[in-house]
């Protein structure tokens, strides 16, 4: 599922009313994904350095040196899904004519503040309802809750030009290689799920951070056997690469931060493995969390999943005030992140993180008598757009399994 480019000003209602209608009543839940409400506790993404490669920065060349021995282990925040019981009304399908969706019950973004650190709510970019587990992913086989990175310099974020590297021609013994690359629709094929499940294990995993540590040549082909031809290389970013070469095939990986990686060429997204699946955690959007499935980004996360971000209450911002006066969006100059404001006193909630690699900002004039409208423009060229309490409108196409939300039974679902 990829954000829609928004093309004239007249489209933004048209959206925002695709949206409304997108957030429908909840479906089934498939087994593992409920959660006592009781138990709900926001996720909290740390965004005090922008994601590795941002802007060619921070990648690990430019990053203090680090023993091997002292990795920190992968962070990973658990969001909880919140089935409908019972006695709980669902949510209403679609609002009341010229009102938007009530806001769901945001956590206290000031609780996780403290003195240098300012905290804000995280908004979702695609509109599923409460506790509504996605048919597609349950159809695809996904039985657990899907994790989000919670330290964004975790995430790789490079562009095309940081994101590949010349793929050897020659192997062990400088024979030459005969094998062909697996290509971006087979990469959810079972060959690279059993491939990345094996060197996913500690094993693996302590054996890649020991070469790691000893191999460390730039630009030089590190060869190894243990079954099958494997490959270590170092960029000139410092990142390290491995091939796998598994009988007439092979594919490449980044290992960075104690994860593998892979990217995705076409749509320019590095994914990350984690149980037995690729997710994308769109670094614009820290806490919308995709699957992919070769080809297909599958939203994997409900729009009421509650995240909190946590940054710096410090350094340089654009600032931008509605025509009104009554609301501000403030935009880190260095990462471009965009935070909503109330400038009432006291304010009617709590500061809204809205998104990253922010370039501009737009606003409608509530003037007008219709209802306020913040347009957010992106620098890899696409649009989000909000409404005054910072609810995203979450533009995307209308499919089948949206539809099933509202009590269709469409074939497959």
């Amino acid at each position: 599922m990829r954000r829609r480019k928004l093309l004239v000003p007249a489209l933004f209602l048209v959206l925002a009313a695709a949206s409304r209608a997108a957030d429908v009543r909840g479906g089934g839940m498939g087994a593992g994904f409920a959660r006592p409400s009781s138990v709900r506790q926001p996720v909290v993404i740390n965004m005090s350095r922008p994601s590795s490669g941002f802007q060619n920065r921070n990648f690990p060349s430019q990053q203090a040196p680090r023993p091997a021995a002292s990795r920190p282990q992968p962070s990973y925040g658990q969001l909880h899904w919140n089935a409908p019981t019972e006695n709980q009304p669902r949510p209403q399908a679609i609002p009341p004519q010229g009102q938007m969706a009530p806001l769901s019950s945001r956590p206290r973004a000031g609780a996780y503040a403290s003195p240098g650190v300012r905290a804000a709510v995280a908004v979702h970019h695609h509109p599923y309802t409460q506790g509504y587990v996605r048919a597609k992913l349950q159809k695809i086989g996904v039985t657990s809750e899907p994790s989000l990175i919670t330290d964004r310099s975790e995430i790789i974020n490079t562009d095309r030009r940081h994101s590949t590297i010349p793929f050897p021609t020659q192997g062990p013994g400088n024979a030459a290689l005969s094998a062909v690359a697996v290509s971006r629709g087979q990469f959810s094929d079972q060959v690279v799920r059993d491939h990345m499940t094996l060197v996913d294990s500690p094993q693996w995993h302590d054996r890649i951070n020991g070469f790691d540590a000893s191999e460390t040549e730039r630009g030089h082909y590190y060869w190894h056997n243990d079954n099958f031809n494997y490959c270590h290389y170092i960029d000139n970013q410092g990142y390290n690469w491995w091939g796998w070469y598994v009988g007439d095939q092979f594919f490449w990986n980044r290992y960075f931060q104690g994860r593998w990686w892979w990217y995705d060429s076409d749509d320019s997204r590095w994914c990350f493995w984690n149980n037995g699946y690729w997710w994308w955690q769109d670094p614009n959007h820290v806490g919308d969390l995709y699957c992919y499935n070769n080809g297909d980004y599958i939203p994997c996360n409900s729009a009421d999943d509650q995240v909190v971000v946590t940054a710096p209450d410090t350094g340089n911002f654009n600032t931008y005030t509605s025509p009104d006066g009554t609301r501000v969006v403030k935009v880190t100059t260095d990462t471009q992140d965009a935070f909503l404001y109330d400038t009432a006193n006291p304010p009617s909630f709590e500061p809204v993180y809205l998104a990253s690699g922010v370039e501009s900002v737009s606003f409608s004039d509530p003037n007008n008598g219709r209802p306020m409208e913040i347009v957010l423009k992106l620098n890899d060229g696409t649009f989000d757009m909000f409404d005054g309490q910072g609810n995203s409108y979450g533009p995307g196409a209308f499919d089948e399994d949206q539809a099933a939300q509202a009590g269709a039974s469409p074939a497959g679902f």
